[in-house]
């Protein structure tokens, strides 16, 4: 197994993507990773790499830097020597079987777009996200990929999450729900009222709309809306659990006789955090892209990149890409719909 890992992006990057290659490699020592990095960023690390006995990994030098000034959607032709794009580029010419990346999703998106291609009849790709909730979790897709969308791009990031969470997270006949502002199939706007059709006829598994507040419920395994809506909800999902967690916290201190069971509390807190913390479920694969691209949280620590890492192997070994093209070839739609 070979996976490269763009180490000069994310928030705490450098520090965090190679830290987070050591522990995947002490406990992967039969996979190699290549680091794709400023050199001397990567030589400087060298010695960590040696200190802890390992050798099964590969350094490959990027020196141009991405900057806030920079066209994210045009990075694979103004920045070709940056670490995003390199990684990439190794993907495309099969030196490796995935990459890893906390960069920015706009550009890891259309510089995957550009050099790596769609997977054949996929009209737009998505970012599909798993979000664990007290029985399990589902995945919200798209949560940021595209924010204009067609009614057959729903359709089909339905297919494609179906992939995600049966492979991934060894859901079987996962049950599908459209996000909408109520259950009615004539709810919504005319995007939600066609994708609703759309659903019915050529899923399954389609159980019908679905109300954001009913989500973390467990009626659905997967909930498809555009990029635009499932970015908002994620982000919601995860600021609202991180502010309540924090207000009980304030409320209980306020309160002597609160005060006195906060240490046996403090294990219920940690669980609630564990399950919406982004760092214990790694990456989530950009879908409809030929290849395995796993975008990490820009924020992630050590620990999130490993199980990013991890996540990237997952991918390779259930055949990721060919589940998706088998989903979408037992497929027929009807042309008016395409």
């Amino acid at each position: 197994m070979k996976i490269a890992i763009d180490v000069m992006n994310g928030d705490n990057s450098p520090s965090s993507n190679i830290n987070g290659a050591l522990k995947y490699l002490s406990k992967n020592p039969n996979d190699l990773i290549y680091l794709v990095g400023k050199k001397s960023v990567l030589d400087k690390s060298k010695k960590t790499f040696k200190s802890k006995n390992i050798t099964n990994f590969k350094f490959i030098y990027a020196n141009e830097t991405i900057s806030e000034d920079d066209s994210m959607t045009r990075l694979f032709k103004h920045k070709p020597e940056s670490s995003l794009i390199k990684s990439i580029q190794l993907l495309k010419d099969n030196e490796v079987d995935a990459i890893v990346s906390s960069g920015n999703t706009a550009a890891l998106l259309s510089s995957s777009l550009m050099m790596l291609g769609k997977i054949e009849k996929i009209k737009r790709p998505a970012l599909g996200a798993f979000i664990p909730t007290e029985k399990g979790g589902f995945v919200l897709c798209d949560v940021g990929a595209n924010s204009d969308n067609k009614p057959i791009h729903l359709l089909q990031f339905s297919l494609m999450a179906s992939a995600y969470i049966k492979y991934l997270e060894n859901i079987k006949n996962p049950k599908i729900a459209l996000l909408n502002i109520g259950i009615e199939k004539n709810k919504g706007n005319n995007l939600s009222i066609d994708t609703y059709k759309l659903l019915d006829k050529y899923s399954q598994n389609f159980i019908g709309n679905i109300e954001a507040r009913y989500i973390l419920e467990n009626k659905a395994d997967i909930v498809i809306c555009d990029g635009f809506t499932g970015n908002i909800v994620l982000k919601l999902i995860e600021g609202t659990v991180n502010k309540m967690i924090k207000w009980t916290k304030k409320s209980i201190n306020q309160h002597s006789v609160s005060k006195l069971a906060q240490p046996l509390l403090y294990p219920v807190f940690k669980d609630i955090k564990k399950n919406f913390d982004y760092e214990e479920h790694g990456g989530a694969p950009l879908l409809g892209v030929n290849g395995i691209v796993i975008k990490c949280h820009g924020a992630s620590n050590e620990k999130a990149i490993l199980n990013g890492l991890l996540h990237a192997k997952k991918c390779v070994k259930n055949n990721f890409i060919s589940k998706i093209k088998e989903s979408l070839n037992n497929l027929h739609i009807e042309e008016e719909n395409q």
